[in-house]
């Protein structure tokens, strides 16, 4: 129902989850919340289970906020509380776990790469319909004002042949 909260659980504690999604889901208290966190890495588990009570107590005024946390992201995946996750581990893992996000009947967001290979994403697309889940892939950054402009700028030839690209 439109009124209840989405119970999020996120895959992978790292740098990207911890500055750019999990920010992105405080800001969002009132229709989705952080109920589980996993990675295998039990400081960077027990970091972000300590910043998502922290942040939520703060944000619900409340003095009681639980996190679970997960070393194994199959036991959050057997978690009936957990409605939806988000992959957020390296990309060479991001299909395999969001195929089993699928298979658990999670609806799942996954960073971008979605797949390492066609045949990734072409079977992990195959499990999102035969499931009835909804998958979204984090590729919003593409649609930001300066992505688009330097690309306008190379396609027009306004920056003269393109030998290298460094991101970081």
């Amino acid at each position: 129902a439109p009124s209840k909260l989405i119970n999020v659980g996120i895959i992978g504690c790292g740098r990207i989850s911890s500055t750019m999604e999990m920010p992105g889901l405080f800001k969002l208290t009132d229709m989705a919340r952080i109920v589980a966190v996993c990675d295998l890495d039990s400081k960077r588990l027990a970091f972000a289970k300590q910043r998502v009570e922290t942040e939520y107590k703060k944000r619900l005024k409340t003095d009681a906020y639980t996190v679970k946390a997960f070393g194994d992201y199959h036991e959050m995946l057997a978690d009936k509380g957990v409605d939806a996750v988000m992959v957020c581990t390296p990309a060479h893992w991001h299909a395999l776990c969001a195929v089993e996000c699928a298979i658990a009947g999670k609806d799942i967001w996954v960073q971008k790469p979605f797949s390492q290979t066609i045949h990734e994403g072409r079977i992990l697309a195959e499990v999102v319909r035969q499931k009835g889940v909804i998958l979204q892939v984090g590729s919003q950054q593409r649609s930001s004002k300066q992505f688009r402009t330097g690309c306008e700028l190379v396609r027009n030839g306004r920056l003269g042949q393109i030998k290298r690209v460094e991101v970081g």
